[in-house]
């Protein structure tokens, strides 16, 4: 059983969702890019870089390459624990500032469950979806809506906007951890309460 606090998940849900259509609806960037705008100053540098990677098989038919993103920062170190909590409050402030949730507005996607302590870094994840997940297994910053905890681990959810839940699903299938999951697959009875009568 998920320990949340609905009011919250579901406003932060629809801050969210709109958020990432703004983002979407300005420019056709990369996988890695177009939901990373929220790119939060740390020690005097971005958290986020990008770097165009080259496959070296046909992984992805008639693509060659995708870009990746680069933390300067590894979140899994244990001494850097607290950088995924941080940059979440820090997210979602600047959407707050940014944006009313309170319109109503309907969007089309799905909810990711990501277990950001239980990953793997192999990098598969990331080709298949095109650099929408990292190397590290996590969502673009500007899709995180709500954190919690597991005894397993800490939860974070992501809204992937529809035109993008295909690239999510790739990196869904070849994760090797089985670390990351569409919330209505990994906890349906949750999902329907927090999503009753809404």
């Amino acid at each position: 059983m998920l320990n949340f606090d609905r009011n919250i998940f579901l406003f932060n849900l629809r801050l969210t969702q709109k958020y990432c259509q703004l983002q979407l609806d300005k420019s056709q960037k990369h996988n890695a890019t177009i939901l990373r705008s929220i790119n939060p100053i740390l020690n005097n540098d971005s958290i986020f870089k990008f770097k165009a990677e080259h496959f070296n098989a046909d992984i992805v038919p008639n693509i060659k390459y995708y870009v990746a993103t680069k933390w300067t920062i590894d979140p899994t170190e244990s001494k850097n624990d607290y950088l995924v909590s941080v940059l979440f409050e820090e997210q979602l402030k600047i959407k707050h500032r940014l944006i009313s949730a309170e319109d109503g507005q309907m969007f089309e996607g799905d909810i990711l469950v990501s277990q950001i302590d239980c990953t793997i870094i192999d990098g598969a994840s990331e080709a298949a979806s095109l650099g929408l997940i990292d190397l590290y297994d996590i969502t673009p910053i500007d899709t995180w809506f709500y954190l919690t905890r597991t005894n397993e681990s800490r939860l974070l959810f992501s809204w992937i906007p529809k035109t993008l839940r295909h690239y999510a699903n790739d990196g869904i299938l070849v994760n090797c951890v089985d670390c990351f999951n569409w919330f209505e697959a990994r906890y349906p009875n949750e999902l329907d309460k927090i999503t009753a009568d809404n």
